[in-house]
């Protein structure tokens, strides 16, 4: 018996679009200790074999707002312009890109971006910190380049207060470790490539 049937013209559309190609396995750093792991590329979560923590392994994209639970991934976390996010910590191993409002502590292991439009109220320690014109910023902690990922308690750290707790507490270290001579315009002072120039502000 012969068929007549003629699918819609949006199934043929998405019966010949090139599917989106998904890496068999993938490298993630782990937001717990900062270790190095291979997981698979269609996983949504895995455990760290180093730490035996449980991980987050997709981006995060906030496009109208979050309240209560904290964010943690081993991607990237997008605050969209319109979008606000209340939480105890926002935590992940690559980029944080604000440009909505957040209220939160944040901890990077990349680049942390907030822009014209981004508000952030708590505090942030990231690996590099870019701050465009006519951003807000209210926060107890600002930090760059930092070491928080890998060292902080993150379940005690997500149990605190934005602003206090294990990732708002930082270690100071003297800029320079030895004494060298008085800096002229022709030989200005050496920076010790141990303790490289932070951008630190602690209220």
């Amino acid at each position: 018996m012969a068929s007549f049937f003629k699918p819609p013209r949006f199934l043929m559309r998405e019966r010949g679009s090139k599917r989106i190609e998904v890496p068999e396995s993938k490298a993630v750093t782990c937001y717990r200790c900062a270790k190095s792991l291979t997981v698979s590329g269609y996983a949504e979560s895995a455990s760290c074999p180093h730490c035996s923590g449980n991980l987050r392994l997709l981006p995060i994209e906030i496009t109208k707002g979050h309240w209560g639970t904290s964010i943690m991934t081993t991607e990237s976390v997008l605050v969209h312009q319109h979008a606000k996010v209340i939480a105890n910590l926002v935590i992940a191993s690559h980029n944080i890109r604000i440009e909505g409002a957040i209220h939160s502590m944040c901890i990077c292991g990349g680049n942390a971006t907030i822009t014209a439009t981004g508000e952030l109220k708590g505090g942030i320690r990231a690996a590099q910190l870019i701050i465009e014109p006519g951003a807000t910023i209210e926060g107890s902690i600002v930090e760059s380049p930092s070491i928080a990922l890998g060292t902080v308690d993150v379940d005690a750290a997500a149990r605190a207060r934005p602003g206090t707790g294990p990732a708002s507490l930082i270690e100071l270290k003297p800029t320079h470790t030895k004494a060298h001579p008085e800096p002229t315009v022709d030989h200005p002072t050496p920076i010790d490539p141990a303790y490289p120039p932070r951008l630190r502000v602690v209220r």
